[in-house]
């Protein structure tokens, strides 16, 4: 009797076990294949029809994507990666940083210039196309911008494109085009990220 009582709470013990193991072994790993921080420094991702930005050394992180090469700063997710959208979507830019400016330039359509023009006015109104530049977008506040052209943009930050972790990305407007894999995420700077200014989980 005391036997099969024992071999009933083993059974148990294993059953409570096994959901508990599945939730905590992943470490954030599904972005990128890699684990990383969790808790209170992983970012909650952006809204739907959205690229959110901050700087690479937060937790958004860096990507080494298969057709372009390394990108960060930008996501329509949580972490870093290429983002694509259909012809005609007006999606809101969103400076996820607390305390730092960004911006959101074009600086090609055929690839990642050396050294390219950075200004931080705005140009372009509000439709993406070759010259676009966001302007200034201080932390915490958006931007509408149109997608209206198929096309593939090489962007930029006009602040911290030339930095050592460049926020840099690529956007492709097509109505086939799916966005790149996420960047394997990144332990929290805690503060005194590039360019100054870093809080929170998004620098």
């Amino acid at each position: 009797m005391h036997e099969h009582r024992n071999r009933i709470a083993a059974w148990v013990l294993v059953a409570l076990a096994a959901p508990l193991t599945a939730c905590g072994g992943a470490g954030g790993g599904g972005y990128g294949g890699g684990t990383g921080s969790t808790g209170a420094n992983v970012p909650t991702g952006v809204s739907a029809f959205t690229i959110g930005f901050a700087q690479p050394d937060g937790t958004i992180g860096v990507v080494n994507d298969p057709t372009f090469g390394t990108v960060s700063g930008y996501t329509q997710n949580v972490y870093s990666q290429t983002i694509a959208f259909a012809p005609g979507t007006v999606v809101t830019l969103r400076n996820l940083s607390a305390a730092t400016d960004h911006t959101l330039n074009v600086l090609s359509t055929t690839a990642f210039p050396a050294n390219p023009s950075l200004p931080t006015t705005a140009s372009g109104g509000s439709t993406l196309a070759a010259g676009y530049t966001s302007g200034t977008i201080h932390g915490g506040s958006t931007l509408s911008l149109t997608l209206a052209t198929a096309g593939t943009y090489y962007i930029g930050c006009a602040y911290h494109y030339m930095d050592a972790l460049s926020m840099r990305d690529v956007i492709q407007v097509s109505t086939t085009a799916t966005p790149g894999p996420q960047a394997t995420p990144q332990p929290s700077s805690g503060g005194g990220g590039i360019g100054g200014g870093c809080i929170g989980p998004y620098c």
